[in-house]
């Protein structure tokens, strides 16, 4: 697995790492390979082969040189698979693999290409040529994949991600956190986990949160994630007349403490691929509210185990958040069928298995080898 970190404490990080150590290793002995140095990095080091390929830019020197030094890795630890789960290690895992004839190349494509621009679609294009499979997280992200890259829908498999239950259900998470950050006691929550990015459109849960606070007064809104419009976004907060009402994580704590203190838990982006924030609510048995883009349709039965706003209003936006505030019942049994779709659907357990059958399906298609992975791994 090539990643150009698993630093971050986001969606993606999370989840390879989480894949990698659980994957069955009687039949796989998995590497993660990063760009750079990080304690999770590290703490997998503990129990899996791990590597760094320090790596500035792609296309230099020194890029070429890493590169060719992920070749020779390849080859000496005679890896199967060469998977990469971002941008920037699709390049670099490409490129290494190249003429390798016997290892498969498989990259990814977690989101819907809302940055996509004119070079990058090229760019996917001429990799696509190399690569043995491209996998997506959503049947949305699939089809804007084949449509943008001019792929064949045979070259792209939808492998839906899952979610560890154990670790955010209701009853581990410690509601005290949140009150850390200074949120009344007796408030509902109305959370949103998501870093503070313009994908995330967090204006919109802002102004929504103003029609929601004059409906339920003693309602709170979380914003969990960290990064740079952080000011902007606390400065919207105070302008909308909510500032007391509005708190940041700023990336401290941990996300299944937040879950535990929310009673509705919202989504407000402009694009997603299949997020994980949306799991990680449903495992915590949360009702919720999310905008209808992307994969989130095909997390969400809206109506059942939540809301899909169709209109980008905060009018719109607001109206569900209102509705789930002012009925517990509702709430409750939301939330609960949301925890039963990921129970069947989406535990990570059945999403390790899923990824498993994957990488021995493409290994015997592309070498024509029943039983390619049968062997018991080297040492």
């Amino acid at each position: 697995m090539v990643l150009d970190s698993v630093k971050e404490d986001a969606g993606t990080e999370r989840l390879a790492a989480a894949l990698a150590t659980r994957l069955d290793h009687r039949l796989f002995e998995p590497h993660v390979c990063c760009f750079e140095e990080s304690a999770r990095l590290a703490n997998l080091s503990r129990h899996l082969r791990t590597a760094l390929f320090p790596l500035g830019r792609v296309y230099s020197p020194a890029g070429l040189r890493t590169i060719w030094r992920f070749r020779r890795y390849i080859v000496q630890n005679q890896i199967d698979v060469v998977h990469s789960f971002m941008t920037r290690a699709d390049i670099f895992g490409v490129l290494a693999a190249l003429g390798l004839r016997r290892v498969v190349v498989v990259t990814s494509r977690l989101n819907t290409g809302y940055w996509y621009t004119p070079a990058y679609r090229c760019l996917f294009r001429i990799l696509n040529h190399f690569t043995t499979q491209v996998v997506t997280n959503s049947a949305y992200a699939r089809k804007v994949v084949a449509a943008a890259e001019k792929l064949p829908m045979h070259k792209i498999t939808v492998l839906y991600t899952g979610v560890d239950l154990a670790q955010y259900s209701s009853s581990s998470g410690d509601s005290s956190v949140a009150a850390s950050l200074g949120i009344p006691a007796d408030a509902p929550v109305v959370g949103v986990v998501a870093n503070y990015r313009a994908v995330k459109d967090l204006p919109l849960f802002l102004k929504a949160a103003r029609i929601a606070a004059a409906a339920a007064p003693r309602a709170a809104f979380l914003l969990v994630g960290k990064g740079e419009l952080r000011p902007e976004l606390d400065k919207l907060a105070v302008e909308l007349g909510i500032g007391d009402k509005v708190f940041f994580s700023d990336g401290w704590g941990s996300v299944p403490d937040y879950l535990a203190r929310m009673s509705v838990a919202c989504l407000s982006s402009l694009s997603e691929g299949l997020p994980n924030a949306i799991l990680e609510y449903m495992a915590a048995g949360l009702p919720v509210v999310a905008t209808d883009v992307g994969g989130n349709s095909e997390l969400v039965a809206d109506g059942v185990t939540g809301y899909l706003v169709r209109g980008r209003t905060p009018e719109a936006f607001a109206e569900p958040i209102i509705r789930l505030l002012r009925d517990d019942a509702l709430r409750t049994a939301m939330g609960q069928k949301g925890l039963e779709r990921a129970r069947t659907e989406f535990d990570l357990s059945a999403a390790v298995r899923r990824l498993e059958h994957f990488y021995i399906g493409a290994v015997e298609n592309a070498r024509g080898d029943a039983g390619a992975l049968s062997r018991q791994p080297s040492s």
